[in-house]
């Protein structure tokens, strides 16, 4: 509930004769809360510590482990300031009380200059976090309902108020938890632990709020404030009760509306109007209309002979289409229409929607077959939650209708191979009959929605571990490529036109290539040390040319070899033989620039040949292959078609959990994006358990679109396609009468 300028005004003045009573009534409660409060509060923030230690001792992995850790550490030194935030938040709202202002928080989307003083409820763009406040509001409000009742009575009567309910009592639960949710803000932790946190305060501070209504009411009630108050069961109009089957509070407080049925029904609305002259009024009062319950029991009987659980795989021997003749038939049967009764138009069209939405279903490419023809029995059970409920098509957040999006979600990559004993299979067909089952009951979807995603979480769990590990293993495979490819360039660069001696390139080529490869690595970590190798080898190149104008000196030759030593360190080289190659080419320096009696033969390449190795030579150096060929294999390759077409620019949107259907030798296969390579690129796809498919460079990935070898499947909301389309084609039907 809330006020005008000119209603706060008005009742200012109501009970201006009061303020004072009102000020310290409103003050001592204040400070019996606030006293009652404050301990409990505090004894909780100083169990957290246990709570998540125990959680970093269960966690399985590293990652959940260091979030926790963290978290302790975050809690405690924040303490103090949790409970000055919760603290000032109250003050806050006690403040809009008193100045008979009830709306305590806004949006910050929806924030003006006038709510400057108001709370601020940032949008977290996280669903669990707002379910988890509505959780408790709700739990709250349940478990002390005649406590809030009696205390929102005395609120309004002390105030002068019409009217105080749950969420404009200073005190509500509204008011406490959303205050208690804010002060999380000081927090540095992710969503995830303040979701945590506040689960736990559902579970630790809940029972603390029933004491202290008790002990307002009992202060208000002392002060001769509506002393004799009764507690009364408020019922609801029947016209919500009408609208209880799928829907609840937090569906209410979460909605989203449903573009395309708004454009459905205006144009459902607009052919109404205008055929509307032919039909007669009469046609549709109310004793010539099909009651709602004759409807129910049509549609059991339908049920009774088309639908059992044995034939939840089996395909219907009617099409959804034809389900509202077949409802016509029962109708006629039950003796419920006659010849001059009608099913109510708002049902007729709801009856119309439905078997568009299943027919949409049943032809949908994206679900497999299996699937589909299980999930489309459930068309029976959802026209019954459709004609009860009419925010299952305008709001995106109804329960039923999510359920039906996540379980057609969760199937898009099954397929019977993968499939082990049947299990997800079998869950959804647990699902469906439940549904089937149970559907003129009040069924908890939300209940059904959670249960199935931990189901999905739990069965997919052995694919996301296949999928790091793959990942992992493509990324260590890239990284090495990567490196060797930059390490061949250094080398063909230094090399390239030079003269130097046989064992000068041996040892450039074989350990030292290693050096770089592994400095390239490290480069991240080490980014002078990479620079250091890779400006030894054009040094020895230079110290080792027999036609160079100006020889090296000994002081020089002996910083090389430091730098020879180690860097050969790095690669493990046992010391014996490390040693004897230092000493070696440092002979070998010493003698090339004149610093030495030896008159060994040196064994030069020609510098036309310095790059041209034998097959021989390509398996004992680790770059080899990559020196004497200018392709990276971290590199779009260039024999694919680079078009920038419509293809190019869908393989350029694709991102992780994007599902593809290819065909190939074995068959159809449905796969997703698991990885995207920061090295190269790469896409790495992977099937439903996780196992590796195959790698593509995107430009691959829009050739393969291109000529109709894969094709993408659309990551849409399975209802919200569906009402996409019946929106297209009824706008097309439209455009094509006008255009008559």
């Amino acid at each position: 509930m809330s006020l005008s300028k000119e209603d706060n005004k008005i009742q200012s003045l109501k009970i201006s004769g009061g303020d004072e009573k009102f000020a310290k009534h409103l003050h001592e409660i204040h400070r019996v809360f606030v006293q009652f409060l404050n301990p409990r509060l505090k004894k909780f923030y100083d169990g957290l510590n246990d709570f998540f230690f125990d959680l970093a001792e269960a966690a399985r992995t590293n990652d959940e482990q260091t979030q926790y850790f963290a978290a302790i550490g975050d809690t405690r030194k924040n303490k103090t300031e949790l409970m000055r935030q919760f603290a000032k938040n109250i003050n806050i709202i006690f403040q809009k009380f008193k100045d008979l202002d009830l709306v305590y928080f806004v949006e910050l989307s929806e924030r003006t200059k006038e709510d400057e003083l108001k709370l601020t409820l940032v949008k977290e763009d996280d669903l669990d976090q707002k379910i988890a406040i509505n959780n408790v509001t709700g739990k709250i409000s349940q478990i002390y309902h005649e406590e809030l009742y009696l205390l929102n009575e005395r609120l309004a009567n002390m105030s002068g108020l019409d009217e105080i309910d749950n969420q404009s009592n200073p005190i509500g639960p509204d008011a406490i938890v959303n205050a208690f949710a804010l002060s999380l803000s000081v927090l540095k932790s992710e969503n995830r632990i303040k979701l945590i946190i506040i689960k736990l305060f559902e579970k630790k501070m809940v029972e603390s709020l029933g004491p202290v209504y008790k002990l307002v009411n009992k202060y208000l009630k002392r002060n001769n404030i509506l002393p004799e108050i009764k507690f009364q069961v408020k019922h609801k109009s029947s016209q919500n009760n009408q609208v209880h089957n799928s829907i609840n509070y937090l569906a209410n407080a979460l909605s989203e509306t449903d573009e395309n049925y708004k454009k459905i029904a205006n144009i459902l609305n607009h052919d109404r109007d205008v055929s509307g002259a032919n039909i007669q009024q009469a046609d549709y009062s109310p004793e010539k209309i099909v009651e709602f319950s004759q409807l129910s029991d049509a549609l059991l009987q339908i049920k009774t002979e088309l639908l059992s659980e044995e034939q939840l795989e089996n395909k219907s021997s009617i099409s959804p289409l034809e389900l509202k003749d077949e409802l016509l038939k029962a109708l006629k049967r039950l003796k419920a229409q006659t010849g001059k009764s009608k099913i109510n138009e708002a049902d007729e069209k709801t009856i119309d929607l439905i078997g568009q939405l299943f027919q949409f279903l049943v032809e949908d490419r994206n679900l497999p077959e299996t699937i589909q023809l299980v999930l489309s029995k459930l068309q029976l059970p959802y026209l019954q939650i459709a004609l009860k409920d009419s925010t299952f098509f305008s709001d995106k957040k109804n329960n039923a209708r999510q359920l039906l999006n996540v379980m057609a979600q969760a199937s898009i990559g099954w397929s019977p191979e993968l499939d082990d004993k049947s299990v997800f299979l079998n869950k959804i067909k647990e699902i469906v009959a439940f549904i089937i089952k149970n559907h003129e009951k009040d069924i908890n979807y939300e209940k059904l929605i959670t249960r199935f995603i931990q189901f999905y979480q739990k069965h997919s769990k052995k694919a996301a571990i296949a999928e790091r590990r793959h990942s992992e293993k493509m990324s260590g495979r890239e990284r090495l490529s990567k490196a060797k490819v930059e390490a061949a360039k250094v080398l063909k660069q230094a090399l390239k036109d030079q003269k130097v001696p046989d064992e000068v390139r041996a040892l450039l080529l074989q350990p030292w290539a290693n050096v770089l490869v592994l400095s390239e690595l490290r480069k991240k970590d080490s980014p002078k040390i990479l620079k250091k190798y890779q400006k030894f080898v054009f040094d020895i190149v230079q110290f080792t040319n027999p036609d160079k104008q100006k020889a090296s000196s000994k002081i020089q030759i002996e910083q090389l070899c430091e730098s020879m030593k180690a860097g050969l360190d790095l690669v493990a080289l046992p010391e014996q033989e490390l040693e004897n190659m230092v000493k070696k080419t440092k002979k070998t320096l010493l003698q090339i620039n004149g610093h030495s009696k030896t008159n060994k033969h040196l064994a030069y390449i020609d510098p036309e040949e310095i790059l041209q190795l034998s097959k021989e030579f390509n398996k004992e150096s680790s770059v080899a292959e990559f020196m004497q060929t200018d392709h990276d294999p971290t590199q779009d390759p260039e024999t694919a078609n680079d078009s920038k077409d419509e293809f190019y620019k869908q393989a350029m949107e694709a991102k992780v959990e994007d599902w593809f259907e290819f065909t190939t030798e074995e068959g159809i296969k449905r796969i997703k994006i698991s990885w995207i390579s920061p090295v190269s690129g790469k896409l790495l796809f992977v099937n439903g358990k996780g196992g590796r498919e195959m790698d593509l460079f995107r430009i691959e990935l829009a050739d393969k679109l291109r000529k109709e070898q894969c094709r993408s499947l659309q990551q849409l909301p399975l209802i919200d396609r569906a009402m996409q389309s019946i929106a297209d084609d009824l706008a097309a039907k439209t455009t094509v009468v006008n255009n008559r």
